[in-house]
């Protein structure tokens, strides 16, 4: 095989993974201004701020997901879980409360996704167990206030 076949296939292939690997991820950071939208959810509460999560935080929590699926939803007395929360397409803010530095995650199971999902917060009401939201402390590592969506 000539040295130009070879490199046009290296080439090709590092394109292929390349773009495979950016498909199958299933998560985004989003910016930090998108924690504004988080705010809005929450009403004009003045605890909240936001902050931009480092590579080692999001790798901490995507080493932790599996937590979600232990989880007891919040404010309800429900059987309810997440059993395989990497399945999900998963946004990630920076979201400050009371001064502390957590993530929120808002996950949902709309696959493809919406194709704006990488760039703003995607929000469903209703939805069941394909839509949940969590906040991960990336100190702890611990996930918490697990919330599902109701079912219309």
């Amino acid at each position: 095989m000539g040295i130009r076949k070879l490199i046009a296939r290296f080439v090709i292939f590092t394109f292929v993974a390349a773009a495979s690997g950016q498909q199958d991820q299933h998560y985004v950071v989003l910016p930090q201004s998108a924690g504004h939208s988080v705010f809005n959810l929450f009403g004009k509460d003045t605890r909240l701020g936001s902050w931009q999560p480092s590579k080692a935080d999001i790798d901490g929590l995507e080493g932790n997901l599996s937590q979600i699926s232990a989880l007891s939803e919040t404010g309800f007395k429900s059987t309810r879980h997440i059993e395989h929360p990497g399945t999900y397409f998963r946004q990630y803010i920076g979201a400050t409360v009371n001064q502390s530095k957590l993530i929120y995650v808002n996950a949902f199971c709309d696959d493809p996704p919406p194709p704006n999902w990488k760039d703003h917060l995607y929000v469903v009401m209703d939805g069941w167990t394909c839509y949940w939201q969590a906040f991960y402390d990336p100190a702890t590592k611990k996930f918490s206030s697990l919330t599902i969506n109701g079912r219309a």
